[in-house]
């Protein structure tokens, strides 16, 4: 079925693509973070009229006109400012505020990345709906060649088994098929929760313990400092505690499915190497 949504996603854009390519969109309104971030990497953030809450790199976006966020978009200010093109993600707008828009017959396309080779598809996508193909081009070669690069480093070192705590009360992590996990194999982790039937499983302290992590990686956004990494103290039996492989990294590189991501990449692949 996943696959299946993603086809259709696909073939809606690229239909869409076709449809407007004679005439560039001016008037954009991006409902994610990542979908800010794209466009601004392809030159079009100029475009955008309004966006979400959160939506805060680069800079320039802060200044974007907020009308929602993951809680709900303000329709009736989607009607005022009639974007050309709506930048849309499926499962951070809710479904019935894209039906909504829809039915109002609004421009649309879908961004959600599942891996970062597929951020330069993106880009490349964006870059054809806005007229800024030759922009798109060039950060997408840029990303591709950081990305490869990176895996290349990591390609022959040996797996790390590693906890990803994506948020700390409850004690939640990432599953087989999510966005996390494919960054992990990247830098040859093994993300011990990859027998789950959940992306975003709930787990327990104890289930962590029997799994023996090597590494315990933490995003900045996941509760205060101290709730993040205090927890793991008392539990030396976990082969990242005894030998103090417990990181917190910037969750906004790690999550958002922008050109950033290699740099969260980065990150995340030297913090598990420290285990080697």
């Amino acid at each position: 079925m996943r696959l299946i949504n993603r086809l259709f996603i696909t073939l809606s854009t690229l239909l869409f693509c076709a449809m407007v390519s004679a005439k560039p969109v001016e008037r954009i309104i991006a409902l994610s973070p990542h979908s800010v971030e794209l466009l601004f990497a392809i030159g079009a953030g100029d475009k955008i009229v309004a966006t979400v809450d959160y939506a805060d790199y680069p800079p320039e976006a802060q200044k974007i006109v907020r009308i929602g966020n993951y809680n709900g978009i303000q329709i009736e200010q989607v009607v005022a400012l009639q974007p050309d093109l709506i930048v849309a993600w499926k499962s951070g707008n809710k479904q019935a505020d894209l039906s909504k828009i829809e039915s109002l017959g609004f421009q649309m396309v879908y961004t959600h990345p599942q891996t970062i080779s597929q951020i330069s598809d993106e880009l490349i996508t964006l870059g054809k709906l806005t007229g800024n193909q030759a922009q798109a081009k060039q950060a997408a070669a840029a990303l591709d060649a950081q990305y490869q690069s990176i895996k290349q480093q990591y390609a022959q070192q040996r797996p790390v088994a590693v906890f990803y705590q994506l948020w700390h009360d409850p004690l939640r992590t990432v599953g087989p098929n999510s966005w996390i996990e494919s960054l992990i194999r990247d830098c040859q982790g093994v993300n011990i929760f990859n027998d789950t039937d959940s992306e975003y499983p709930q787990v327990s302290i104890e289930t962590v313990i029997t799994k023996k992590p090597e590494v315990i990686i933490i995003p900045h956004h996941s509760g205060n400092i101290g709730a993040k990494t205090d927890i793991w103290q008392r539990w030396h039996e976990i082969p990242a505690v005894a030998n103090k492989q417990v990181y917190t990294l910037n969750g906004d590189l790690l999550h958002r499915f922008g050109p950033r991501a290699v740099d969260g990449l980065s990150k995340l692949c030297k913090a598990i190497g420290q285990a080697r």
